[in-house]
């Protein structure tokens, strides 16, 4: 640990340990870099960890110094065709290890692929793995709101239950992992853990080697999560989940901090 640590922490504080592992974390790579400017001694933390490092497909972000652990570096995408184009042009850098799906019912993801968002899943997937890049899906519970979708919610659903039903978790066998946009229901921890449960099941139901990713947001719908509030939902999953996915806004550095410190491996020891 850095000289001065407990002067300079600003984060709530919650005991190093006290979240699960985290053997998986997918993580923003601008935002990290942000935390590691005020927190360095948080890179060792990911020793022995898998880190997926994210950003917008043609931009990269140096961190401060050397992370622990295994880092993949890896582009967001929020459409198919976009991932095809820049396969198709070369534009993919050696240093890229992975490609995120993020669909979502928005306007950066083509309505067709909004509309059939299982078809163009499997077809992110192998191409991927065929330029030997790891597949990441993130399909948003959203989709059963799209016009014209190829599964819609029905009048009594929720989002969660109409997600279910349609089998937007059943990732196909190219997939390396599925984001579970579970980030919406992180304060009812009741409802956060039955919604995991269900996607994580449907998701190895259709490719047992999948990893699943519960996804924690430091401000869902625009709320702002404290880390207690986190570290609770992050533990209510620990056991079905392979690691988490965190979205972070650009000012919730200290909280995104907490949470490193809470998922610390290093206070296992």
């Amino acid at each position: 640990m850095m000289a001065g640590c407990q002067a300079t922490q600003k984060w709530p504080l919650v005991a190093r340990g006290t979240g699960p592992p985290a053997p998986i974390i997918v993580l923003r790579s601008s935002i990290l870099h942000s935390v590691l400017a005020e927190h360095g001694e948080l890179a060792g933390t990911f020793a022995g960890r898998m880190t997926y490092l994210v950003a917008p497909s043609g931009q990269t972000q140096a961190l401060a110094g050397p992370l622990a652990g295994t880092v993949k570096n890896t582009y967001i995408y929020k459409s198919y065709a976009a991932f095809a184009g820049d396969v198709a042009a070369g534009r993919l850098p050696a240093s890229v290890h992975a490609v995120l799906y993020d669909i979502e019912k928005w306007p950066a993801t083509p309505l067709d692929e909004q509309q059939h968002p299982q078809f163009y899943m499997r077809r992110f997937s192998a191409l991927a793995r065929a330029h030997g890049l790891l597949p990441i899906l993130a399909p948003a519970r959203d989709l059963v709101l799209v016009p014209g979708g190829s599964c819609p919610k029905r009048g009594s659903e929720n989002l969660s239950e109409a997600y279910i039903r349609c089998g937007l978790a059943g990732a196909d066998q190219g997939a390396a992992a599925l984001v579970v946009q579970s980030q919406a229901e992180e304060f009812n921890v009741t409802a956060f853990r039955h919604f995991v449960a269900m996607v994580a099941g449907q998701a190895r139901a259709g490719n047992p080697r999948i990893d699943v990713l519960a996804q924690l947001a430091t401000a869902p719908l625009g709320q702002p999560a404290s880390v207690p509030q986190l570290v609770s939902a992050a533990r209510s999953v620990h056991r079905l989940v392979n690691g988490f996915s965190l979205t972070a806004r650009n000012v919730d550095t200290e909280t995104t901090a907490g949470l490193l410190w809470a998922f610390s491996r290093l206070g296992k020891q």
